[in-house]
């Protein structure tokens, strides 16, 4: 299955990423279902993820590698484009932090310090509501936050319920 999954997924991402930095396909296994994920580090600041789950692990990774090639064929330009440029990507550092869920907190034990379940830093990009919109897609996230080049102000991207996508953009 390595070798298999090596080929192949170098295979789908050469006809149109010259190189990339490193992947990563983790399979696991519960029950009877096979769920396989696997995260591409194609250039410094571009990551895509896709995740699959099915009763083969064959089918399981193919289906993962079929949501990696529908996005880069689909950002292909965009992300050449990005790259030609050349321009100077600024970053801000934010901490990101995971909480448990409220109600969980009211049923348990002290409902003013929450428990904080996974800290990590980020990066937040200025990047233009589109290019948002793209690493958004790319790394199968809900939400993104980043710094809007336009306006230079702190955005939010994000799926809505009703399958759309909602834009947050404060004014002063």
């Amino acid at each position: 299955m390595t070798s298999f999954a090596k080929t192949t997924l170098k295979k789908s991402i050469s006809k149109y990423v010259d190189n990339f930095i490193g992947s990563n396909i983790q399979f696991s296994k519960d029950k009877k279902k096979f769920k396989c994920e696997i995260d591409i580090h194609v250039d410094s600041s571009i990551f895509i993820k896709a995740a699959a789950i099915s009763d083969d692990a064959y089918d399981c990774f193919n289906i993962a590698n079929e949501k990696i090639k529908k996005r880069i064929r689909r950002y292909h330009k965009k992300l050449t484009d990005h790259r030609l440029k050349k321009k100077s990507v600024k970053y801000l550092e934010a901490n990101e932090y995971i909480i448990q869920d409220p109600e969980n907190l009211r049923k348990n034990l002290d409902v003013d310090n929450p428990v904080i379940i996974a800290e990590s830093e980020e990066i937040i990009k200025n990047l233009s509501v589109s290019e948002a919109l793209m690493f958004m897609n790319l790394n199968d996230q809900n939400a993104i936050f980043f710094k809007n080049v336009k306006t230079n102000r702190l955005n939010i991207l994000f799926k809505r319920s009703d399958g759309n996508i909602g834009w947050l953009d404060p004014k002063k």
